[in-house]
Order: structure tokens, then sequence, then C-alpha cells
């Protein structure tokens, strides 16, 4: 694999910045011509840096927030209540500026409601394949390489399987539950984001032609900072 559409950016700071900023422009158009607009969200400190600033914008764009669908790529097999679940993390920072739709906000399946991982992964394909499609499905790259909550090396799941249990993730005990790469490749677009210098070399290994689940298309963008590209080739282009 190659990453033929990077934008890249001086820090992280502006990263956030035009990240949140190109979402909001998306459900103000996906709402203009559809009755609503489809996000599926990640985790991490990054993604909730996006989250906020995305937050403080919300003035600044004619949004609906009742009619938009909110989905997880991944979240941990743990309470519904505690602090370390993705939903909460991003809820907490979107909510506060919209007031969003319950009806449409869709978290991954928690140990509060499901009684082991892979049950809930089975509940949470089963809502995935009743939904209208993502408009857009937002990653972040880890530094372990890890993509949602996918670590390499990454397993090939049947087609047939959209959502997984994960067990024995690296340096963690907790279990997690996360889309695969066929549920992923089912939005209309994916933006992958990377920032400093610790992903570095795995987003090197990506461009590398290593193995990676990601669809190599027109439908994948990444978002990378300049600590996060400095192994990266440059190419200086003359017109």
């Amino acid at each position: 694999m190659s990453l033929p559409r990077v934008v890249r950016f001086d820090g992280r700071d502006e990263l956030v910045d035009d990240l949140a900023r190109r979402l909001m422009a998306l459900i103000v158009a996906r709402q203009s011509v559809n009755d609503s607009a489809s996000l599926c969200l990640t985790g991490g400190d990054l993604a909730n840096e996006v989250y906020s600033r995305m937050a403080e914008l919300t003035p600044q764009f004619t949004v609906r927030p009742d009619d938009i669908h909110l989905w997880w790529n991944w979240d941990y097999f743990i309470a519904t209540d505690d602090p370390q679940r993705n939903s909460l993390q991003a809820l907490s920072r979107l909510a506060g500026a919209a007031p969003l739709d319950p009806a449409k906000i869709h978290p991954v399946p928690s140990s509060s409601t499901t009684p082991d991982p892979e049950s809930g992964a089975a509940q949470y394909a089963q809502e995935l394949k009743e939904a209208a499609p993502i408009d857009v499905c937002l990653l972040e790259l880890g530094s372990q390489g890890q993509i949602a909550g996918l670590y390499p090396p990454i397993r090939r799941y049947p087609e047939s399987v959209l959502v997984a249990g994960v067990t024995g993730v690296p340096g963690d005990d907790r279990h997690l539950i996360t889309m695969t790469d066929h549920a992923i490749g089912l939005s209309s677009e994916v933006w992958v984001m990377a920032s400093g210098l610790d992903v570095a070399p795995a987003l090197h290994q990506l461009d590398s032609a290593a193995a990676t689940f990601l669809p190599d298309d027109e439908d994948l963008l990444w978002f990378a900072d300049h600590d996060a590209v400095t192994q990266l080739p440059f190419h200086h282009c003359t017109l």
C-alpha cells in the first residue's frame, strides 16, 4: 500500500482545526441533500481534540444536530459509564454544544448491556446492517500501528464479519469491540489521522507496502502533522 492522498500540516493544532472544519462542512453538505448525516467516530487523545474543536465551531455552521447519526468504530468492553469509554468521551465534548438526538446515537455495546465482547459484536453488526450507509469513518493511527481496535499483525476476518470482539490487546488487559475492515470499507469515505513522532514508524511501515486493511482508493484520505510524516518521502513538483 502507498499513501496517495495525504494532507500534511505543520503542527497538531492545525491538523485538529482543519479536520474539525471538514467534518462540520461534511455534515452541512450531507444534510443539505439527505435527511441526516452519519459519522463513525473513533477514540484517542487526538480524536477528542477534534471533537472539542467541532463543539467550538458549531455556532459557525448551520447544522441540524438532531439529524446526526453517531457510530463508533471501536470501544472498550467496560461499563457504559466508565470514563475510559470512547463514546462517553466524545459525547461529553459534542453533546454540550448541540442537542443530539439520543435515538441517533449508536454506542458500541458495553459490559453493562451485553455478557461478553462476542455477543456485543454480533449485536452491533446487526445494527450496522440495518443502518443507512455511513458518510465518513474517522480513524486514528496508534503508536503500535493499530487502527480502530485492530493491532498488527492485522487479523483477516471473513467478509461476513463486520464487528469483532478482541482480547489480548498488547500491553492492555481490557477487552474491546471493533469494526473490521469490511465494516469500515462500507463508509462512503474513510479519514485517518496521524500525529506525533511516536506514530512516524507505523506510518512509514504502512507507506512501505506493509499489509494493511484500509481501502487503497479515492475514498481514503490521510491527515498527518509534520512529526508523523518525518519518515515518509517528500516529493517536490514543479508545474
